[in-house]
C-alpha cells in the first residue's frame, strides 16, 4: 500500500505561491509523496518542494452551451468570520480541474502508487487536523475500505478525498476533455444540463458501492482548527471591479443590517470611496483603504439601501450596485 497526495495549482502570483509553499511545507509531517498539476509555470522553489510535477499549460475550460446552470458559492474566512459570495454562473475551470484529477491519478498508477488523496493547496491546516487526515486514510486501509469522501448535499467536498486508485478510475466517468464530459451528459442524464466538478463527483460516488466506503458529512466541522478557501477566486467577478472588490453582504441571522465588504486582489495598496444612498434620498461616504494584497474591510449599514457607487483612489467612477436579488452572505462567529 502506498499512498501520494495530489494537489492542483493555479499560480497567478506571489500570494498564490506563498499559500502552495505554506501548505506544501505543513503537510509534508505527514510523510506521503506529493504530485503536483498545474496550468501554470512553477518556480523552481515551488518545484523543489515536491516530488513530481506536471506542467500542462493548456487550460481547458468549458466553452461548449449548457443549460440550467446551478447556484455556486465560494466562502472564505477571516478570522472571526466568513463571506460566502454566490454566483449564477457556470464553473469553466471545472473541465480543467477534472482533467487534470484523472490524469494525475493515472499518472500516481504508472510510479506505483495504490492510493491517493486530493486536497485543496489554499487551505492553512492546524495540527489536529493533519492528525485526523492521516487517521482517516490509513484507518480506510485498515478497514479495508476504498475510499474517504465527504458530501455536502449533492456534491462531494473537494477539500479533502481518499481513495483507492483502481476503485476510482473503475467507479468514476474518465474526463480527458470536453466530450468527454459532454458523453457523460447524454449517457447519464440524456440532456444538457451543467453539472459541477463537485456535483459530477458525487453523482459518480452514489452509483458505486457505498458500502466499501466511508462517506461523511460536514467536513469543516472535522477539521475544525483549518481554515478553508483562504484564496478568492477571480473566476466569477467581472472586470469592472479591477481586482478590488466591494459588493453587498447579507448579514446571517441579522436581517435589519447589511455589509459592504471590500477587498483587495492587487499586489500592490488600493483605495475605494464608495457612496452609499438610501431609499429615504440620505446617503454617506465609506472609505475603504487596502495596504497589500488580501487587504479587506467590511461596514454594516442599516437594511434600507438603494445603491451604491465606487470610485477609485483618483476619484474616477467606477460602477454602481443596487442592493436587489442579494444572494452573498457574510456570517459573524
Amino acid at each position: 500500500m502506498k499512498s501520494i497526495l495530489i494537489l492542483d495549482a493555479f499560480i497567478t502570483d506571489e500570494s498564490d505561491e506563498n499559500l502552495l509553499i505554506n501548505f506544501i511545507d505543513n503537510i509534508k509531517s505527514l510523510g506521503d509523496d506529493v504530485l503536483l498539476m498545474s496550468n501554470t509555470t512553477i518556480s523552481k522553489k515551488v518545484q523543489d518542494k515536491v516530488n513530481y510535477l506536471f506542467y500542462d499549460k493548456r487550460n481547458q475550460l468549458f466553452t461548449e452551451e449548457y443549460d440550467n446552470h446551478r447556484i455556486i458559492s465560494y466562502y472564505t474566512h477571516h478570522g472571526e468570520f466568513k463571506v460566502t459570495n454566490i454566483f449564477p454562473h457556470p464553473q469553466p475551470h471545472g473541465l480543467s480541474v477534472l482533467i487534470s484529477l484523472f490524469r494525475s491519478i493515472k499518472i500516481a498508477k504508472d510510479l506505483g502508487y495504490t492510493h491517493f488523496y486530493k486536497m485543496e493547496y489554499d487551505a492553512i491546516l492546524g495540527k489536529e487536523s493533519k492528525e485526523k487526515i492521516k487517521e482517516l486514510n490509513e484507518t480506510c486501509i485498515a478497514n479495508g475500505k476504498k475510499g474517504v469522501f465527504f458530501t455536502d448535499r449533492d456534491c462531494v467536498e473537494a477539500h479533502y478525498f481518499f481513495s483507492e486508485i483502481d476503485f476510482f478510475l473503475n467507479n468514476f466517468w474518465n474526463i480527458s476533455s470536453e466530450q468527454d464530459y459532454i458523453n457523460y451528459l447524454d449517457h447519464e442524464k440524456g440532456n444538457r444540463d451543467f453539472v459541477t466538478m463537485e456535483e459530477f463527483m458525487y453523482e459518480n460516488l452514489i452509483k458505486s458501492n457505498i458500502s466499501d466506503l466511508h462517506v461523511y458529512e460536514e467536513l469543516n466541522k472535522l477539521l475544525s482548527d483549518t481554515h478553508l478557501n483562504t484564496k478568492h477566486t477571480k473566476a466569477h467577478y467581472d472586470e469592472k471591479f479591477k481586482d478590488c472588490f466591494t459588493r453587498f453582504y447579507l448579514v446571517k441571522d441579522n436581517s435589519d443590517k447589511i455589509a459592504i465588504y471590500s477587498v483587495n486582489k492587487k499586489t500592490n495598496s488600493d483605495f475605494r470611496k464608495i457612496i452609499v444612498i438610501f431609499n429615504d434620498g440620505n446617503q454617506i461616504e465609506l472609505k475603504h483603504e487596502f495596504w497589500s494584497h488580501g487587504s479587506w474591510v467590511y461596514t454594516m449599514v442599516d437594511n434600507n439601501v438603494e445603491k451604491m457607487m465606487v470610485y477609485d483612489r483618483e476619484d474616477s467612477f467606477l460602477y454602481e450596485e443596487y442592493f436587489k436579488d442579494i444572494k452573498n452572505i457574510i456570517e459573524f462567529y
